[in-house]
């Protein structure tokens, strides 16, 4: 990534161009417990974890997708693939909070529509905005 505050920071990204919300759910909760188990591998594009999607789902929990309580519930759920048990409680214990929470906060959820892949600026423009970061940041 470029920019400040994000200047070459890493990320992970799950695309879904669906037109209507399909299993979005379900695959969002098994994207979570893998976005868990990166941050706690330190993997390298673990900087952030980018759901794009073209369909909302889960419209009535909206804003609480990215909550801490949502990651520790996906991970629970997935217990026997990120912990090797399917015993909640025992999973419950292993499930560390803090790292929950650190993946809330990375995580990225973009809704994106077909006219806004339109969106494309002038090529005159592109190539001012290229210039001026080149000359800010010294390279791409």
């Amino acid at each position: 990534m470029r920019g400040e505050p994000y200047q070459n920071d890493m990320f992970c990204a799950e695309v879904k161009n669906y037109a209507q919300p399909s299993d979005q759910g379900t695959q969002f909760d098994e994207f979570l417990a893998k976005c868990y188990v990166a941050a706690q591998a330190q993997h390298h594009l673990s900087d952030h974890f980018m759901w794009i999607t073209w369909a909302p789902f889960r419209a009535n929990s909206w804003s609480t997708l990215n909550s801490p309580g949502q990651v520790e519930a996906a991970v629970l759920q997935h217990s026997s693939r990120v912990f090797g048990t399917s015993d909640t409680e025992a999973a419950r214990k292993l499930l560390d909070a803090e790292l929950a929470q650190s993946v809330a906060a990375r995580l990225w959820l973009i809704v994106l529509s077909d006219k806004q892949e339109t969106l494309l600026p002038l090529k005159d423009w592109a190539a001012i905005v290229a210039a001026e970061l080149t000359r800010r940041e010294g390279s791409w």
